[in-house]
Formats: C-alpha cells, structure tokens, sequence
C-alpha cells in the first residue's frame, strides 16, 4: 500500500522528523525521499545579485547542504538512506507537482509547529495532494501508538463506502507497522434534526425516527468495520453528535497519537476536497493527523 514516501519540510531542516519518517519506512518496506522547497526570488533581485557576481539561488542551495550535511550527522543519519531534493517555487504547489511525477504513496508534512493545528500550506496539501497526507506532530513512538480512524457518514453510494474502507486500511496498516492500539470511531446524527423539533412531529415519533437512525448507524457501522482485516480486534466507539467536536474531545481525552480520517468532496467546487466537519477537525486536532483522499480524486494542481 505505501511503497515511495515523500517528506515534504518546506525551506526547514528536521532531522529529528527525518528519523522518525525513516524509521516508518523501513518498517513498511518503502523508499523515503525529502523535499525542501524555496521561494523563488523575483528576477530582479537575481539580476542584482548577479550584477554583483553573485549566483544568489546558488548561494542558498550551498548554504542549505552544508546545513543539512551539519544537521544529518549531529542525528547520526546516513544520508545514502534518503533522496534529498530542493525545488523552487509555491511551497504546496512544488510538493504537489512531485507527487504527480513521482506517483508517491504518502506525503508526511511538519504542521506550523509542535502541537499547534495545521497551517495554511498543510491545509492546501489535505485539500489538493492526489495522495494520503500525514500531518505529522512528531510524538509516536512513545510506546504503544494508539490509532483513531474516524469514519462515516454512512450511505449506500459505492464512493463512500470505498473511502470508509480505505480509512480503515490506512488505519489496520498503521496499527500492524507500529503495534499499537485502534480504535474506531462513528458519530451518527439524524438526518435534518432541527426539522423534528417543531410542532408538526410529536415527541414520540421524534423518539422513534431518532431511535431507527441509531440502530441504522450501528449496523452500518459493524458491517463495515467487519469488511476489513485486523491484527487485533479494534475498539469500536459509536456517538451521537458533531463529529467536528466529538472525535477531536475523544482523540485528546484517550491520549491519541494519530488520527486517520477521509476528506469528502465539496460538490462541484474543484480542488476544494476537505469538507467543512473535516476541516474543522483538521483544524483543532493536535495529533497527528493521516487524511484519506476518495478514490479517484484528481489534484487540480498539474
């Protein structure tokens, strides 16, 4: 499933993410490549530094290697491990770009910083990267990685019962590779519940219509937590209510390292992938975060 990775640091240097990427992909059988991206300077500030005998995206590529030189052995890395390229450019749209040409599996992004939600690079890339995207807080390995994969809506399309099942793919595979603990998580909420609680509906068919959404949700949740593999048996969570506050409440009350989760199609609007409950829990998560594209997605980015 995931076979050539893409490290993705923007203009930084992180070996300590460097590590951590590497050690995931010797442990899943797959090729890690790293991809510093820069902004590119404007013409006329090439063409005044080269009026002054100064290559200047020479000098910064120089600079940035014998750093990165510094960096990897202070880590003890061995840099025959890992393709390291720069490219210049929009930061998402370079990553992107090397996803299409390349045909990586996974990208793995740094957020803005430690502990803090995604920044607006990260969000393009959950939005328009063709590949799985993990953002990637850099506190696994502590121990036994507990894993959250967030699935659902439920309905019968064969488009969205393939991205439940990729989540729990992404999920079971991360779960094997790391040995931890996955837990699986479903918030149910009644179709248009604010119609109900008018005059027209009565308490007891209010009661009745919110009862038959339950036992649907749970058997639809069963019957698709059961159409995929596990190592161990999964710990199985069923709510009622906004997923938006639900999973994020859950994954830092259980101490979650890594939540997996699909992004949903905004209809009609290309490009714009991540749905408004998953950006939303993109946004207030502090753990580390694998978002699952729906197959056949196209990046807008070429």
């Amino acid at each position: 499933m995931t076979k050539k990775i893409l490290l993705h640091l923007g203009s930084t240097i992180d070996t300590s993410l460097v590590k951590h990427s590497l050690d995931f992909a010797s442990k899943c059988g797959a090729t890690l490549d790293v991809l510093n991206v820069f902004d590119e300077p404007k013409k006329s500030v090439l063409d005044y530094f080269k009026n002054h005998g100064k290559d200047l995206q020479k000098y910064i590529i120089d600079g940035h290697n014998a750093k990165l030189k510094e960096e990897l052995e202070k880590a003890q890395l061995n840099a025959d491990d890992i393709k390291f390229s720069i490219r210049w450019g929009k930061d998402f749209i370079e990553c992107i770009k090397s996803v299409n040409e390349e045909k990586y599996d996974l990208v793995i992004s740094p957020p803005a910083e430690q502990n803090q939600s995604p920044n607006s690079t990260v969000m393009h890339l959950l939005r328009k990267c063709p590949c799985p995207v993990w953002v990637h807080h850099g506190h696994l390995w502590r121990g036994a990685v507990r894993i959250l994969a967030a699935i659902g809506p439920f309905d019968s399309s064969p488009e969205n019962i393939a991205l439940n099942q990729n989540i729990l793919k992404h999920a079971s595979m991360l779960n094997r590779i790391l040995g931890g603990k996955l837990h699986i998580m479903h918030c149910w909420k009644g179709y248009l519940e604010g119609v109900t609680s008018n005059p027209y509906f009565s308490d007891s068919e209010v009661d009745n219509y919110l009862a038959y959404e339950k036992d649907s949700s749970e058997t639809a949740f069963s019957d698709i937590i059961e159409s995929v593999s596990y190592e161990k048996e999964p710990r199985r969570i069923i709510k009622h209510g906004d997923p938006g506050i639900l999973i994020p409440k859950y994954a830092l009350e259980k101490k979650m390292d890594i939540v997996v989760m699909g992004s949903v199609a905004r209809s009609g609007i290309a490009g714009l992938l991540i749905g408004n409950t998953a950006e939303k829990i993109a946004g207030t998560l502090t753990e580390s975060l694998l978002a699952i594209k729906p197959a056949g997605f196209v990046s807008p980015v070429k």
